[in-house]
């Protein structure tokens, strides 16, 4: 099920120290902290300062940088109490002055007038909001959970899928024999980052163990050390493990590539059938392989094809 997300101006500044985004409220007295954000990307003004507000977001963080500072210096007092009121008009979340600025007194004024938190930061413009977007990002990005395991091939996120049973756990152990690493087992927490980013990691209670019938739960960091493990990774693949007698795909030649979506994203898909004494772990890492040519333009099925097709034509006007 996934998960919409908004937050409240008071968990920016709890979770301030965390991302280091040396945060201090200006209007403590006025500023309702309840305010909500619902908007992954903060809002820098631009044009707004000189007027045009048609696109402000009322439930997104408004930037102010040195910029905009520079240019109110040039209004006259009137023209930036009117400007401050009309950006404050719009309702936004909060505002946010970076660089260690001194804030507009009409600024600060109809932001305690409006009950809006007025907040500064000691960080220049681009680095505030790289680090305050990574907060967003990991708060108010749309999420879901599914059942799977989630490995790092060659550098390629692969989630293996399938019903209880069909050997998922099993087949992930071998490969991190091999020297691949875990990211998640089991419930596996998954973030979309539009616009088609999708990025897995263990839930924190099941983070680095995994459930192998017969040994019960077994913990991968202390058995293979931390090079068996990973804390998140961008899924890139998804292999769906199925019973041999369930399997029926008819394009032998794999010259379709097929999709699994999760959260809107299409994710290209590999459907491997089951049976005893298939050496699944081998045919995954070919899968991982294979789907680095394939995002190269090379796909084997389809180049034989075009050979063969080749050389008829050869004979036809031969």
């Amino acid at each position: 099920m996934t998960d919409e997300k908004k937050i409240t101006v008071a968990q920016v500044l709890e979770n301030e120290k965390k991302y280091d985004l040396q945060l201090k409220l200006l209007n403590p007295r006025e500023a309702r902290l309840d305010r909500r954000i619902s908007h992954y990307r903060v809002q820098k003004h631009g044009l707004a300062f000189a007027g045009f507000t048609e696109y402000l977001d009322r439930e997104r963080i408004q930037i102010i940088g040195r910029t905009e500072t520079s240019y109110w210096q040039t209004l006259t007092a009137e023209h930036c109490t009117t400007l401050a009121r009309r950006l404050c008009e719009h309702d936004p979340a909060c505002f946010i002055l970076t660089s260690g600025l001194e804030p507009h007194p009409a600024m600060l004024a109809q932001c305690a007038a409006h009950g809006l938190p007025f907040l500064v930061t000691r960080h220049k413009t681009s680095k505030f909001i790289v680090r305050v977007n990574r907060f967003l990002e990991d708060h108010l990005t749309p999420t879901t959970s599914i059942h799977g395991v989630l490995l790092d091939l060659y550098g390629i996120g692969t989630l293996i899928i399938g019903e209880s049973g069909v050997g998922k756990s099993e087949s992930a152990l071998s490969l991190i024999y091999r020297g691949h690493r875990l990211i998640a087992d089991d419930l596996i927490h998954i973030r979309h980052i539009p616009p088609t980013t999708l990025v897995g990691s263990a839930y924190p209670l099941l983070k680095y163990h995994m459930e192998i019938r017969g040994l019960g739960l077994i913990n991968i960091e202390d058995i293979f050390g931390v090079t068996a493990i990973r804390e998140q990774k961008r899924i890139d693949l998804v292999i769906r493990l199925v019973p041999w007698d369930k399997y029926n795909d008819c394009d032998r030649l794999n010259l379709e590539q097929k999709t699994h979506t999760i959260l809107g994203v299409y994710l290209p898909l590999a459907v491997l059938p089951v049976s005893p004494g298939r050496n699944l772990s081998t045919i995954i890492e070919i899968a991982a392989r294979n789907h680095m040519l394939t995002k190269m333009g090379k796909i084997p099925g389809r180049d034989l094809l075009e050979h063969l097709a080749a050389k008829q034509e050869v004979r036809n006007h031969g």
